[in-house]
């Protein structure tokens, strides 16, 4: 891979240049890598294992929502942070944050060894390590999509993420059977303990592959004077602004989703964790199931469609999940597992084609802090999403309906409420705009309004 010339990332002749060769350099197979130990480790840290161990100790709907809500509210560091990339550069700033943030996983481990302490106190323990941990990794994070942006050619994107997020699935995947087997049966707390042990370590092993990826100079490049960075003119962008409308209406849908299944099963379907563990890794299995195909064609048709497919899907699923909360079909394994293949592969496919148009969608001029920008407002909604849901669902507590075969309880509503969002989400896709290939001309005038964005300060 040639890192001396980054800006050959953006030019289209470099993804017939590099082809299936790029892909195979040392620099996007790191990052794949790099994925994959990373997923291993917050799947456990943020993912089923977190949330049931929390649980165990007395957690509440709203406790669970704020402990789901910490990684996207965090990502709102990535404003400030956005100021410094082109100082210390890509690599030193995500080292630093993931190196950081590793010495919080350790310290969680502890927590379920704590004898000494009641489940309440333990909670409060275990949510400020999450708290700090998602504080560092908000902070480091800035850096990664820009990076990323910087050493791969478009033309070979979307064939770069479907690998990425393949790598990325096999680690959650391989992270959620490890816990299944750790914790069967009667949990004890050192095998909470071992769980968190083992995201430690491949949190540490993800820092040694990640120093393999290489540098490359921020394009963007900043003179230090006076001038603020233009907020306003960057929303007023349309491309950028639409995207952000369509993310905020899915992310409120998504951004819960993980946790109030997880407590659901536990709850009103009375699994045991091991089997929530198993159940939860068949939405990784989905997503491996689509990603070998997802891009290619993502490449060839663009993001829009794959992102239809997903978002329909979606609503198949969720409308299922309420149908099993409304008692109208049974809450069997058989149903749960099928439901999670499902998801998972709309999830792959939604996360591949979101991540693709939000690439295209960032205009060269400014790219660190639309980026920021960007992350920073969808993460806000994303964050508060479980946090909002989790209130909503200790209000409505025992209170239960029935009409007709639809029996009314707080999961039941709460599923119904995600459907009609997701359905508004999918009715608002022919608004985005598809690439900048189709969108340049149109966006000249837009960049000629966004010259000051050459001219930001260092803060």
């Amino acid at each position: 891979m040639n890192v001396e010339q980054p800006a050959s990332a953006n030019d289209p002749g470099s993804g017939q240049k590099h082809g299936g060769g790029f892909l195979s350099s040392p620099g996007p197979v790191s990052a794949h890598w790099f994925q994959l130990f990373n997923a291993f480790s917050f799947q456990i840290v943020l993912g089923a294992p977190v949330i049931v161990f929390a649980k165990s100790l007395g957690a509440s709907s709203t406790v669970l929502g704020i402990i789901a809500s910490f990684t996207p509210l965090m990502t709102v560091f990535q404003l400030p942070a956005a100021q410094h990339l082109d100082r210390y550069g890509y690599r030193q700033f995500v080292l630093a944050g993931w190196g950081a943030r590793t010495f919080f996983i350790f310290l969680m481990a502890f927590v379920p060894l704590l004898v000494f302490l009641d489940g309440t106190s333990k909670i409060v323990v275990l949510m400020a390590a999450l708290f700090f941990f998602n504080l560092l990794r908000g902070i480091s994070s800035a850096a990664w999509m820009p990076w990323i942006t910087e050493i791969v050619p478009e033309p070979v994107r979307g064939r770069f993420l479907s690998v990425d997020q393949l790598f990325m699935y096999v680690g959650a995947l391989l992270s959620l059977i490890a816990s299944a087997v750790l914790m069967a049966g009667k949990v004890d707390p050192w095998e909470y303990c071992l769980v968190f042990l083992l995201s430690a370590f491949s949190a540490t092993a993800s820092l040694f592959v990640l120093r393999r990826i290489p540098e490359v100079p921020p394009s963007e490049k900043k003179s230090r004077n006076s001038q603020k960075v233009p907020w306003r003119a960057m929303l007023s962008y349309p491309p950028f602004r639409e995207l952000i409308i369509f993310n905020l209406l899915f992310m409120s849908v998504v951004g819960s989703l993980g946790v109030f299944t997880v407590e659901y099963l536990r709850e009103v379907g009375h699994f045991d964790v091991s089997s929530v563990m198993y159940i939860s890794a068949f939405s990784f299995v989905g997503a491996l199931i689509a990603l070998p195909f997802s891009g290619k064609i993502v490449d060839q048709t663009g993001s829009k469609p794959l992102m239809r497919f997903a978002t329909a899907m979606f609503s198949a699923v969720i409308f299922l999940w309420f149908l099993a909360a409304a008692s109208v079909v049974p809450t069997s394994m058989s149903l749960i597992a099928t439901l999670n293949v499902f998801s998972g592969i709309a999830s792959a496919n939604f996360n591949l084609a979101n991540a693709r148009i939000t690439m295209a969608t960032m205009p060269e001029m400014g790219r660190n802090h639309f980026f920021a920008l960007f992350t920073v407002i969808t993460s806000l909604g994303l964050g508060a999403a479980p946090v909002m849901w989790g209130l909503t669902l200790d209000m409505i507590g025992t209170y239960e309906a029935v009409t007709g075969v639809f029996h009314w309880k707080r999961h039941s509503i709460y599923f119904l409420a995600l459907l009609v969002i997701n359905i508004v989400a999918f009715l608002y896709i022919p608004r985005l705009h598809e690439s900048p290939g189709s969108e340049g001309r149109e966006s000249l005038s837009i960049y000629r309004r966004l010259k000051s964005l050459t001219q930001f300060r260092h803060r």
